[in-house]
């Protein structure tokens, strides 16, 4: 399986949990009355707020930061998806940028 596979197989999974937990809270409410418009925007909340997170979860665990070597120096770098060569020289890039901002 490619990397690119993986990525689709996470996303859709991401999508399909957070539809499940949208659908999951809707039926929770719809036996309480709860009218169709307000369930419909109960379900697109929870279900956008959960895949948000889900997809937060993602990028953080796939993410690589490179940070500035200065001391006191604030800058940073995400990537995600690089290869070698690339994360090599996003890192130099992060220890050698022009403007050091110190907190």
């Amino acid at each position: 399986m490619t990397k690119q596979q993986r990525r689709r197989i996470v996303s859709l999974l991401q999508i399909g949990v957070s539809l499940a937990v949208g659908a999951a809270i809707s039926i929770r409410l719809a036996s309480y009355g709860v009218p169709f418009f307000l369930l419909t925007a109960c379900a697109l909340g929870t279900a956008g707020s959960v895949l948000s997170a889900l997809l937060n979860i993602e990028q953080a665990r796939t993410a690589t930061t490179h940070r500035c070597t200065a001391p006191g120096c604030d800058f940073r770098v995400r990537i995600q998806h690089s290869d070698a060569g690339e994360n090599r020289r996003w890192q130099e890039i992060a220890a050698a940028h022009p403007t050091h901002t110190t907190v």
